[in-house]
């Protein structure tokens, strides 16, 4: 089973801001993390970390800049696809409702023994 880790990840020039007439909340953030590393997102309370994240995931969309992941501007695909090919490993450890495979796999899309196999041998 190949074990998909953060690979390649670039940001550009990229400023956010919750809404039209509110000022950028991050503001001309370049930076890329090398592939197959570990990243930890760290700074003091009002930094810009959720922020981050939320623009990574798309929560909130850059007022300018791109966000680029495998050469791959996420702004140019699906919402789903992107995603579902993204993980986040909160600070908090929650266990949401059901039994822990369907923690582990909450979409159903792989089988027991691929489970087994990444719970075993992970990145």
């Amino acid at each position: 089973m190949l074990c998909i880790c953060f690979i390649t990840d670039i940001l550009t020039v990229l400023q956010i801001r919750y809404a039209e007439h509110l000022p950028s909340v991050l503001k001309n953030i370049n930076c890329a993390f090398p592939g197959r590393k570990k990243v930890g997102v760290v700074g003091r309370t009002g930094s810009g970390k959720s922020t981050l994240i939320q623009a990574i995931f798309r929560i909130v969309e850059p007022r300018e800049g791109s966000i680029i992941i495998d050469d791959v501007d996420i702004s140019k695909i699906g919402l789903q696809d992107l995603r579902s090919r993204l993980s986040i490993i909160p600070q908090d450890p929650t266990m949401f409702e059901g039994t822990v495979r369907g923690n582990l796999d909450p979409l159903g899309q792989y089988s027991d023994y691929e489970i087994w196999e990444v719970s075993i041998f992970p990145c």
